[in-house]
């Protein structure tokens, strides 16, 4: 099964985006992405680790952006939600004896090291600042 973590966090911070300077309490944000709030909960703790956003407790407390929407990279929320892989390598070794198995490991993990590296090619040239333009000219009426 696949993560959606990074897609939950990148939702999680184009809506802190659109209420800036406003905090957003995890339940609010649990509605917006359709979860239950202690997911959300868990993504806000690796978002603030990752010193992407800040926290207020109280009742009237919340999260928010810890730095404006341009200088937050997807790459940036990928490493703090995700691990840094593309899919997994053997989780035994292979027969050393097999031509193909003595050395499918590494040629495997080179070629997931060279698809992590297009991945934070491309995520590091987006910023949130671009999801949220793209999300409102996506809201535009106008063809």
């Amino acid at each position: 099964m696949r993560s959606c973590r990074f897609v939950f966090a990148v939702h999680v911070l184009a809506v802190l985006a659109t209420r800036q300077p406003s905090s957003c309490s995890s339940i609010a944000l649990a509605q917006t992405v359709n979860t239950n709030p202690v997911v959300i909960r868990r993504l806000l703790i690796d978002l603030q680790a990752a010193g992407l956003i800040g926290t207020i407790r109280g009742p009237r407390g919340g999260a928010y952006l810890a730095m404006p929407p341009d200088q937050i990279t997807l790459f940036e929320v990928r490493c703090a939600v995700d691990p840094p892989t593309a899919f997994g390598l053997h989780p035994q070794s292979p027969a050393p004896s097999c031509p193909v198995g003595g050395r499918i490991r590494a040629v495997m993990k080179q070629v997931q090291d060279q698809v992590l590296g297009a991945m934070e090619r491309e995520l590091t040239g987006i910023t949130l600042a671009d999801v949220v333009c793209r999300l409102q000219a996506c809201a535009d009426p106008r063809p």
